[in-house]
């Protein structure tokens, strides 16, 4: 009777541990599932800026990190794949318009000569006349006139503009950086050039595109990506602390 008794109770657990098998697998696989959602779910908002007018527009957007960090990468890529400042003006658009952040009726040809007219001044032609080539110092980077891309990896961003700044050339945007560049910056137009990822402060005199990052306090942000085009930009390398 023990022995059978025994057999018993054996099968009694067996059968038990053959649905609580499945059931722990099923909690574990929720649980997994559940820890995906939130990362995939996680979200940030951002001031996304169009430079593009008489005076830049902000729209708040809350999109996916995972988005905003795509977003970053695709621009990058354009750059990365050389071409002139009009070709690249026009592949950073498309990127925008993919994601909805730019309307599908701009146009990039409409938007240069915008800017070609707005630039077209006695300064800027003088200014262009007398640049050569970029500053000696490693990793630095100066431009005229170009295209640029890059983002910044918890920075600070210091933007002036409209009546705090006077609109010399036809644009009201200076804007002042300090951060990690993740993916380096690039320029494509009058200086091509590029520099590799790396902390730098920088400054952007005049800018037409757009930009997005997450504000800390009045004109001020972090976390930065900027696409357009530039009228004078100059960054140096910084040490890591």
């Amino acid at each position: 009777m023990r022995i059978r008794g025994g057999i018993v109770c054996l099968a009694v657990l067996l059968v038990a541990s053959l649905m609580i098998t499945p059931a722990l697998g099923s909690m574990n696989q929720a649980r997994h599932l559940i820890t995906s959602s939130s990362k995939n779910l996680e979200t940030v908002t951002v001031d996304f800026m169009d430079c593009t007018g008489v005076s830049s527009v902000k729209k708040v957007i809350t999109m996916p990190k995972a988005e905003w960090i795509s977003i970053g990468n695709e621009l990058q890529a354009v750059s990365a794949a050389g071409g002139s400042m009009k070709e690249t003006f026009a592949a950073q658009i498309v990127v925008f318009q993919k994601h909805h952040l730019v309307s599908t009726d701009v146009n990039s040809d409409t938007l240069l000569n915008k800017f070609n007219e707005r630039t077209k001044t006695e300064k800027i032609r003088s200014l262009q006349e007398r640049i050569h080539s970029a500053p000696l110092i490693n990793n630095s980077l100066f431009s005229v006139v170009s295209a640029i891309t890059y983002t910044l990896d918890s920075g600070t961003t210091i933007v002036l503009g409209l009546n705090s700044f006077v609109n010399y050339i036809g644009f009201d945007i200076i804007s002042f950086h300090k951060g990690h560049a993740v993916s380096g910056i690039q320029t494509n137009g009058l200086i091509t050039n590029s520099v590799p990822a790396g902390d730098y402060v920088g400054v952007m005199f005049g800018f037409f595109g757009y930009w997005f990052g997450q504000k800390t306090s009045t004109a001020v942000y972090s976390n930065v990506t900027v696409a357009g085009l530039t009228i004078i930009t100059f960054w140096l390398p910084i040490q890591s602390p």
